[in-house]
């Protein structure tokens, strides 16, 4: 009797501990899958930031382009302005 009595004390302490291990797990994969919400919320947050970034850099592409063509517009007057400049000190000479 005091062999099962000791067999079942051991038995009563080894369910123990695996119930505590098994809250640990449970513990752990409550926390890792907070964790995987959280990181898939700052994902979200990081797609929409890059979609915008990109429309920023459409936007800053285009006014890119615009002040190329104003500068080539610029560099035409001046070659014109040049050339009339010449011209005119030819005519002086």
């Amino acid at each position: 009797m005091e062999r099962l009595t000791e067999g079942h004390e051991a038995l009563a302490e080894s369910l123990q501990l695996l119930h505590a291990d098994v809250q640990g797990i449970v513990l752990s994969v409550k926390e890792l899958t907070e964790s995987g919400k959280a990181l898939t919320e700052s994902g979200k947050g990081l797609t929409e930031s890059i979609v915008e970034l990109r429309e920023l850099a459409k936007d800053h592409a285009i006014l890119l382009k615009g002040h190329a063509d104003l500068i080539g517009d610029l560099a035409r007057i001046a070659a014109g302005h040049e050339q009339r400049v010449q011209r005119l000190q030819g005519h002086q000479a």
